[in-house]
């Protein structure tokens, strides 16, 4: 074999793995695969025209990220959405962009301060995954601008799967008007761009735990809670 060829099959074979898990994931996240859908190696495999292998490999990370769930002799079922975990995950985000506030306002040029400006309105016509997208762009923003790499990657995780929790509370935000959020985006880019850090601080924790009670009540009436 030429020595060449062992790194390249293997380079080909982590590419087939992240594909099938990013595929899954994101399916999962959007709720495209919504929580309690069953899955088979078999079928993802012919559905990915690939071998088991990889689509295993990508369901124990899934498994491991508990976004997936293993039926013994029946295959995988997609993980539903559990009103504790979900409480779980807006506490733990609270405090990191408590923390992240902080950093910004400490670390953060004037320059970066003014480009959050781009976030004081919601164009609906701008972006295509609506007010979601519009909100998940603004906190990973300020996950970014906290300049600590692992603040950022555990806030940007969270907000991946907390994405399938806000899903089940789209339909209440899309009949709202979502400008009253949009207002608190714009009182805590004002803190923000003032330095005031405690007043960041409040308000960055005020919105996460204002989003959280309006997600879990989803939930709660919700065939889908677990």
């Amino acid at each position: 074999m030429n020595p060449v060829e062992a790194p390249l099959s293997a380079n080909g074979s982590r590419l087939l793995r992240e594909t099938v898990y990013e595929q899954l994931r994101a399916e999962m996240i959007s709720c495209k695969l919504a929580p309690g859908t069953e899955m088979r190696e078999a079928e993802l495999a012919a559905r990915f025209d690939m071998s088991k292998s990889p689509v295993r490999d990508a369901l124990m990370r899934l498994e491991r990220e508990g976004l997936v769930i293993t039926l013994p002799r029946q295959g995988y079922r997609v993980a539903p959405v559990s009103l504790t975990d979900v409480l779980d995950m807006f506490h733990l985000r609270a405090a990191l962009e408590r923390a992240c506030m902080e950093r910004i306002v400490l670390h953060a040029s004037d320059e970066q301060l003014e480009a959050l400006n781009s976030f004081r309105r919601f164009d609906a016509g701008a972006w295509q995954g609506g007010f979601v997208e519009f909100n998940r762009a603004f906190h990973r923003r300020i996950a970014e601008l906290g300049g600590n790499a692992r603040m950022r990657d555990q806030l940007n995780d969270l907000i991946d799967l907390m994405e399938r929790a806000v899903q089940v509370s789209v339909a209440s935000i899309k009949k709202g008007d979502p400008q009253a959020l949009v207002n608190q985006h714009v009182e805590i880019i004002d803190a923000l761009q003032a330095r005031a850090v405690k007043r960041a601080q409040r308000l960055a924790e005020q919105h996460i735990v204002a989003a959280g009670k309006r997600v879990s009540n989803a939930i709660a009436r919700s065939v889908i809670a677990g």
